[in-house]
C-alpha cells in the first residue's frame, strides 16, 4: 500500500504516513502509485514536493501539515485602542505646546508695549502719589476715582464716597467744578492744605499755592483766576473743612470773597455799590440806612443814617436763595447748615411765633452773631432767612 500524497510504501497498520503525515484512507489503492507524469509544461521542471514536518518523537503523532499550535496554548493579540489612545495623547499634547506658546508671547508682547508705551499725559496720574486734589478741579469724575484710588458715587447732586469726607459737584459740561473734603482725616491736600493742620501751617502752605489769599480769624479765604479756595477753623485753631472750587454761572460754586453776603460786615458801603450796582431800594430807618438788593435776595445795613460811601456795613440779611457764605444759602435745610455753622437748637419765637436757630462766629477777628430762619422745628426743615451782624 503506497501513500496517496507522497507515494511511500506504507504498513498495513500505518494509519499516517510516515513521511509526509497523510492520513491514510480506508479507500486509498494497494497498488503502486499511478504513473500519471508530475512533468510541468514541457522544458519544465516538476513543482517541488511540499516541506515534510519532522518524525514524531517521544511516541507523540507526527505533525500535521501545515503546523497548528497545540490545542489550548494562549494566543497574543494586538490591543485595538492603543494606536488610536497614542495618537489623541499626541494631538492634546501639541495644542497645549502651541496654545501655551501663543499666549505667552501674548503676555510677553503685552508687558513690552506697557514698558515701552508713552507715559500718561492725564495729571491724574501724577497726582495719586501727592494726595493733592486742586488739580482735579475742572476733569471728569472718572479723572478723580483714577487718580485718587477713592471710590465715589452719585447722592444728591454730588458725587462722594463712602464717609462723605470727599466730595465732588460738576458742571453742566460734566466737568468738576467744586471740591471738598472735611472734617476727616482722609489724608487728601487742596492747595496744599489738609484736615488737621494747624492755622499757621495751613495759612503757610496755601499761601504758597494761592495766590490772593487773606485771613478771616477762623478761616483763610483766596482766589487763583476763577478758581476760589476756603479752609476752616475749629475752636481748637485746626483745619477740619476745606473747599475749592471754579466761580461762574453755570458753576454750583460761589465766589468767597465777593458776591456772598456775609464778607461784607465791616466793609465799606462802597464795596457793596461796586460790585452790586445801584439797583437797591433806599430803606431808610430812625437808626440805621438798609440798602436792599431784591434781585440778589441781600439788604446791607449801616448804623449811619447819613451815609457815605466810607459807611460800615453793620449787618446783613439773606434771603430768596441768597448765598449766606461760599457753601450755605438760604433754602438748605437745618442738618446741612449745621455741617457748617455750629447752629443752636431750632426753637420757635415767642413774640414772632417763627422757628429760629442762633450762631455765633469770629470773622476777620471780630464776633459776629445772629440767626437762621426755619420753615418748620424738624432738623430737615429748610432755612427761608438769615441775620448776621457784627458785635
Amino acid at each position: 500500500m503506497f501513500c496517496s500524497r507522497c507515494g511511500q510504501v506504507l504498513a498495513e497498520n500505518d494509519r499516517f504516513c510516515p513521511k509526509c503525515g497523510q492520513k491514510i484512507e480506508e479507500s486509498q489503492g494497494m497498488g503502486p502509485a499511478s504513473p500519471v507524469s508530475n512533468a510541468g509544461p514541457r522544458g519544465q521542471e516538476p513543482p517541488s514536493a511540499p516541506p515534510v514536518p519532522p518524525a514524531s518523537q517521544n511516541g507523540q503523532p507526527p505533525l500535521s501539515y501545515p503546523y497548528q499550535p497545540p490545542a489550548g496554548a494562549p494566543v497574543k493579540k494586538k490591543n485595538p485602542w492603543l494606536v488610536p489612545v497614542i495618537v489623541v495623547v499626541a494631538v492634546l499634547v501639541l495644542a497645549l505646546i502651541i496654545v501655551g506658546g501663543i499666549l505667552g508671547y501674548t503676555i510677553y508682547r503685552t508687558i513690552k508695549d506697557d514698558q515701552t508705551s508713552a507715559p500718561v499725559t492725564s495729571q491724574a496720574a501724577t497726582l495719586l502719589n501727592e494726595r493733592e486734589l486742586s488739580g482735579f478741579l475742572g476733569q471728569t469724575v472718572e479723572d478723580l476715582k483714577n487718580g485718587t484710588g477713592v471710590p465715589l458715587f452719585f447722592n444728591d447732586d454730588a458725587y462722594t464716597n463712602l464717609d462723605g469726607s470727599v466730595t465732588a459737584t460738576l458742571d453742566d459740561d460734566g466737568y468738576i467744578d467744586m471740591l471738598i473734603i472735611s472734617d476727616r482725616d482722609v489724608g487728601f491736600t487742596i492747595c496744599g492744605v489738609s484736615v488737621g493742620m494747624n492755622q499757621t501751617t495751613a495759612s503757610a502752605a496755601a499761601r504758597a499755592a494761592v495766590p490772593d489769599l487773606e485771613e478771616y480769624g477762623d478761616m483763610l479765604i483766596g482766589q487763583d483766576g476763577e478758581n476760589h479756595f476756603a479752609a476752616y477753623f475749629d475752636e481748637s485753631g485746626k483745619v477740619y473743612y476745606v473747599i475749592y472750587f471754579i466761580s461762574g454761572e453755570e458753576s454750583s460754586g460761589t465766589n468767597a470773597s465777593i458776591g456772598t453776603g456775609i464778607w461784607y460786615l465791616g466793609e465799606s458801603l462802597q464795596t457793596v455799590w461796586d460790585y452790586f450796582g445801584d439797583g437797591y431800594q433806599l430803606l431808610p430807618a430812625p437808626d440805621a440806612t438798609d440798602f436792599f438788593y431784591m434781585d440778589e435776595g441781600f439788604s446791607f445795613v449801616t448804623q449811619d443814617t447819613a451815609y457815605t460811601g466810607q459807611s460800615v456795613v453793620s449787618s446783613v440779611w439773606m434771603y430768596q436763595n441768597a448765598w449766606f457764605s461760599d457753601e450755605i444759602y438760604i433754602g438748605m435745610d437745618y442738618y446741612d447748615i449745621s455741617l457748617f455753622v455750629d447752629l443752636s437748637e431750632v426753637y420757635q419765637n415767642p413774640f414772632t411765633g417763627a422757628y429760629q436757630a442762633d450762631f455765633s462766629m469770629l470773622l476777620d477777628g471780630w464776633e459776629c452773631y445772629g440767626y437762621f430762619t426755619f420753615e418748620g422745628p424738624g432738623e430737615l426743615s429748610r432755612s427761608t432767612e438769615a441775620y448776621i451782624v457784627r458785635g
